[in-house]
C-alpha cells in the first residue's frame, strides 16, 4: 500500500463498503508495518476489536484473555493498547496461528525466532521451547497476583529504558486504584525478586531485558 492512500477520496460504485472498511484498516495499520501490512496483522486487528485475545498457554491450552490484561501479560509498554499489541507483533514477539484445530486465529507468544530459514519457531508453553531466551521471569503470572505481575513488567520496562517508575502513570491503569495502590504494587513486585531477575544473552523481548552490558 502507499503511504498517502486515502479511501475517503475514492468514489467508485464498484468498490463495496467492506472493501472500503478494509482500506481504512490498512491505512491505520500501515505506519506500524512500514506500509506492508501482513494478513496476520488484519487477523490481530479483528481480534482486538472483540476486546479479548485467544492466547495459547501451557501446551495446547488456549484462553480468552481480556484485552488490557493480555496487553500487560504480553509485555505492552502501556499507551494505546492496539498500537502496542501491533508493535509486539511487528517485531516478532507474537505470532498469529491460523492453521489450527479451532479454525480461528490464535496468538502464540514467541520464545525463540527461527535462527535460519526453515528452522522452527519456538513458543512459550511448548515442551521444546527455549523459554530461557525471553528475559521475562518464568512463572510470574502463575506465582503472583495479576496486578503484581503487571507491576513487575512495568518496573522492568522502566529499568530497561533508564526511567524512574511513575506511580501516577501506573496508577491510571484499569486494574490499579491510583498512585498509592501503585506504590504498594511496586513494593510487592520488588519483594518478589522478579524485578531483579537477570535476563539471558539472546532476548527477543529486548525492551524488557535488564542484563548488564557484560
Amino acid at each position: 500500500m502507499t503511504a498517502d492512500m486515502n479511501p475517503d477520496q475514492i468514489n467508485d460504485p464498484r468498490i463495496s463498503d467492506e472493501a472500503l472498511a478494509l482500506m481504512r484498516r490498512l491505512v491505520r495499520l500501515g505506519p506500524l508495518y512500514g506500509n506492508k501490512v501482513p494478513k496476520a496483522a488484519l487477523y490481530l486487528d479483528d481480534l482486538i476489536d472483540t476486546g479479548q485475545l485467544p492466547i495459547f498457554g501451557d501446551g495446547e491450552e488456549g484462553t480468552l484473555v481480556p484485552l488490557a490484561e493480555a496487553a500487560t501479560r504480553l509485555g505492552s509498554q502501556g499507551g494505546d493498547l492496539r498500537e502496542s499489541l501491533h508493535s509486539l507483533h511487528a517485531v516478532g514477539m507474537l505470532l498469529l496461528d491460523t492453521d489450527n484445530e479451532y479454525d480461528i486465529p490464535v496468538i502464540r507468544v514467541v520464545a525463540q525466532k527461527p535462527e535460519k530459514p526453515g528452522s522452527p519457531w519456538r513458543f512459550q508453553g511448548d515442551s521444546d521451547a527455549v523459554t530461557a531466551k525471553t528475559c521475562i521471569p518464568d512463572g510470574i503470572w502463575e506465582e503472583l497476583p495479576a496486578e503484581v505481575a503487571g507491576a513487575v513488567m512495568y518496573l522492568r520496562m522502566c529499568r530497561s529504558q533508564l526511567q524512574e517508575p511513575d506511580p501516577n502513570e501506573f496508577g491510571r491503569r484499569e486494574e490499579v486504584s491510583g498512585p498509592a495502590h501503585a506504590r504498594d504494587l511496586f513494593a510487592e513486585a520488588l519483594a518478589s525478586g522478579a524485578v531483579d531477575e537477570k535476563g539471558c544473552e539472546a532476548c527477543p523481548a529486548g525492551h524488557l531485558c535488564t542484563r548488564t552490558e557484560d
